[in-house]
């Protein structure tokens, strides 16, 4: 959208939504799911998702608070004109083309409207979509003026609202004054408590922290009541909101006819892919290292140390050893299992296929914790039960069932190599009519994590779900359509 003399052009704003529409309809008729039915489904529905980004942005621009009645109004406006073009373009489309084949079981049919599609509204949290053009996330609040974004790679981004920096200097602030107050904005993500600036600045310029549970459930309601699917919001609290609190919010929401809500708690999580400062609070990891358990004696033929922990073994010249071939999301993964003279399992290691970088890393990364694991005398089931289940971004189908990630596929060829050990050390001889004896195979185990999948986000590790044809991440707005 855009904005001429501090005003949002609406017939503009139309004329887009209008092209999007068809846009976004040609789509139906290109693509095609993994699954035939999944396709069908779609061609017959026609659903579409157009939605909003940059709409915090959008206030910041036309100096409108966002938790206030005229926020709320600039909400209900702009998506009213969005909602209205859309259908209004879906009308021409089925005149042009003909309406959804599944017109006739719908609410249109009994209103003798023709429609091409039978949904078009949405708002998607478009994370990583809005982080490429520098703009705010959905119709969410931003996080903050400045704050620092980590990938699965733990890279870190530094953002610093562009239209914030811009009205700062549009004021006259001296460069030391701007120095001093990004430096403050770096820490806090706000300047809701710098009572030396203009309060229009203040109120103007607010986030998502400055803002009660009751102030997002009113904002997401605004848009609900011009949207045909469920939309994406985020409540967000802080660390010290109370049950009550979140509870107050949740009936809220219902109340006023949201179809859906998330909450979120400062601080809940030990890893969080956004974070204020510098970064220099970010963690990768969640063990402590200060809180270790000092080990004097250990259970296994790893070496006993006098301090934290214990040597392992060291590795004789030669082993004996096997080479498996699995598939996975990232290509064929070999994965080499020794043993030592006894027959026990001494090291892992595995090789990515065609793909490199990343994923050679983290295979090579996981086999030699493994291995050293192994070496110091933890035991191999306790290895393949901390690391089967484990859910990547890229689940595949195979012959032996669903892999789930690189972990996934080494505990399960571990498990494998196990299995076929002891049933060589104690094979069953079974009488046959030939009395010949035949080895039988003892089926193994299932876990449950052999039954379905739920892959999981490579940037918070929240749970991916399929929207309008697309996996994505609820919590922090990643997209596998990127």
């Amino acid at each position: 959208m855009t904005i001429a003399t501090g005003k949002v052009d609406y017939v503009r704003l139309k004329e887009v939504t209008k092209t999007a529409v068809r846009l976004m309809d040609n789509v139906i008729d290109r693509f095609d799911f993994p699954v035939k039915q999944v396709t069908d489904l779609a061609k017959r529905n026609r659903r579409i998702g157009l939605g909003v980004m940059g709409f915090a942005d959008l206030l910041y621009q036309l100096g409108v608070k966002y938790n206030s009645p005229e926020g709320v109004e600039v909400a209900r406006k702009v998506m009213n004109t969005i909602q209205e073009a859309a259908h209004e373009a879906s009308r021409e489309l089925a005149k042009e083309k003909g309406a959804f084949p599944h017109y006739k079981s719908s609410i249109y049919a009994k209103e003798k409207v023709k429609m091409r599609n039978a949904a078009l509204t949405t708002v998607a949290p478009t994370g990583t979509i809005s982080m490429m053009f520098d703009t705010s996330s959905g119709m969410e609040p931003n996080f903050a003026l400045a704050f620092v974004k980590q990938d699965k790679d733990s890279d870190r981004y530094s953002y610093l609202n562009q239209y914030f920096e811009a009205e700062l200097v549009k004021r006259g602030f001296s460069e030391k004054e701007m120095e001093e107050i990004k430096e403050e904005v770096l820490k806090t993500g706000t300047i809701e408590h710098l009572t030396y600036l203009p309060q229009d600045l203040r109120d103007t310029f607010v986030v998502s922290m400055d803002m009660s549970g009751e102030d997002h459930i009113r904002m997401q309601a605004a848009f609900q009541a011009e949207v045909d699917n469920s939309i994406s919001k985020t409540i967000n609290f802080p660390n010290q909101a109370t049950r009550e609190e979140i509870k107050k919010s949740y009936i809220l929401a219902w109340q006023l006819g949201c179809k859906s809500a998330t909450v979120y708690r400062e601080g809940s999580r030990m890893i969080e892919a956004i974070s204020l400062g510098k970064g220099e609070k970010m963690v990768a990891m969640t063990e402590d290292p200060k809180k270790r358990v000092q080990v004097k004696t250990v259970q296994g033929d790893g070496e006993a140390m006098e301090g934290n922990g214990f040597m392992p073994r060291v590795r004789p010249e030669s082993l004996i050893g096997k080479t498996y071939k699995i598939k996975t999301g990232y290509g064929n993964l070999y994965i080499t299992v020794n043993e030592d003279e006894n027959g026990k399992l001494f090291e892992v290691f595995a090789t990515i296929g065609k793909s490199g970088g990343f994923f050679q890393e983290q295979s090579e990364a996981i086999c030699r914790m493994i291995s050293i694991a192994l070496r110091s005398g933890v035991k191999a089931e306790e290895l393949i039960d901390q690391l089967k289940g484990i859910r990547g971004p890229m689940p595949v189908m195979t012959e032996k069932g669903t892999v789930l990630s690189l972990p996934d596929a080494i505990a399960r060829v571990m498990e494998e190599h196990l299995a076929a050990r002891d049933m060589n050390a104690a094979k069953v001889e079974i009488p046959v009519a030939s009395g010949e004896a035949v080895s039988q195979k003892l089926p193994l185990p299932k876990d449950i994590a052999d039954y379905g999948l739920m892959p999981g986000c490579p940037d918070c590790g929240a749970n991916l779900v399929l929207a309008e044809g697309c996996m994505s991440c609820p919590s922090c707005g990643y997209s596998r359509c990127l």
